[in-house]
């Protein structure tokens, strides 16, 4: 994903101020806050607590977005409604609100990241008479010193797709979400992590179910969960910087499952996801894939890279007659 960031503001939001101190202008990056923000929108994008949402026909938000295009106005409109959540919720904790007008692979976005504080010390140097002296004292207002927002929303301007990372607190009598559904007033979608499961279990079960042999399947190993195995790894080799295409994964069952295909889009359909969706796989899951791990009843465990499971020339994969199942290693270097 090739990320360009336009502009930049930041705004304080700390209850304890009665008021928010809102920017005038947006802020000057440096080569270091430049590379602080893209990390942010990139793990923003890429993680799987990220839900997607889309805006309700009544969205106030939505219809102020697309009737004001003063970057720095609308900016101060969003940081004045969430201040106004603050203040009657003590439970949404104090944060800087930083906005950010970017383009993703060319789409225009806004990012809304609120950064949360954290409590810390920093140190304290005092001259007293001949001599010196230096003590810690507590700060409440740290900014996190990791890359990454505690709650966000990206903005897709040109489709009003949104995609949310957003927490829980006490409003009112319960614990709920603010920010979709009290500031920008979206509706949820499937969460990407329930996407991705929808995606891969509709595929297997048409896969199961169209080649319940699977010695049927050129490339499917012959060990039990093999067919689930690689069908999921089909799936997430169709991922793109991480995010998936559910019409390349279409097109590939077509071409490595043409039996299953119809079943699994009918099914697909079912789950709601849609054609034109795209699902965001995250990178620690694309790691789970990328190998797979056989162990002995005696402990020993081998991990073998998932393609070369279905390599012939690699491994094989051999049945006894009592049931059991034996490993083959070829062309081993010592």
């Amino acid at each position: 994903m090739e990320l360009k960031i336009n502009q930049i503001i930041l705004h304080l939001l700390d209850p304890g101020a009665s008021e928010p101190l809102l920017s005038d202008r947006p802020m000057d990056l440096d080569a270091d806050l430049f590379d602080y923000f893209t990390t942010v929108l990139e793990r923003a994008f890429a993680t799987d607590e990220a839900k997607n949402c889309r805006f309700s026909p009544d969205s106030a938000f939505a219809q102020e977005m697309a009737h004001n295009q003063d970057f720095v106005d609308l900016s101060r409109r969003i940081a004045g409604v969430i201040f106004e959540q603050m203040l009657q919720y003590p439970a949404i904790p104090a944060g800087d609100l930083a906005v950010v007008d970017f383009t993703a692979d060319a789409v225009p976005f806004y990012g809304v990241l609120k950064l949360n504080y954290r409590p810390g010390y920093t140190h304290h140097t005092e001259t007293m008479g001949n001599g010196r002296f230096s003590s810690m004292v507590p700060q409440r207002t740290l900014l996190p010193g990791t890359p990454k927002a505690d709650e966000a929303a990206l903005i897709d301007r040109a489709n009003g797709a949104v995609r949310m990372i957003e927490k829980k607190f006490q409003l009112d009598e319960k614990k709920d979400f603010y920010l979709s559904t009290r500031v920008f007033g979206c509706t949820e979608a499937l969460q990407e992590r329930a996407k991705l499961k929808a995606v891969c279990e509709t595929a297997v079960a048409a896969v199961k179910e169209a080649y319940p042999e699977p010695e049927e399947l050129d490339d499917v190993p012959p060990f039990d969960g093999g067919t689930e195995t690689a069908v999921e790894l089909m799936v997430c080799n169709q991922a793109v910087d991480n995010t998936i295409s559910v019409e390349d994964v279409r097109t590939r069952m077509r071409e490595a499952y043409p039996l299953a295909a119809p079943k699994f889009e009918q099914a697909l359909a079912d789950t709601g996801v849609r054609e034109d969706d795209r699902v965001t796989v995250s990178p620690a899951r694309m790691r789970r894939m990328e190998s797979r791990s056989f162990k002995t009843e005696s402990g020993i465990e081998i991990k073998i890279p998932a393609e070369l499971c279905n390599s012939d020339d690699a491994v094989e994969f051999i049945h006894s007659a009592t049931g059991g199942l034996s490993l083959l290693i070829k062309d081993v270097l010592v």
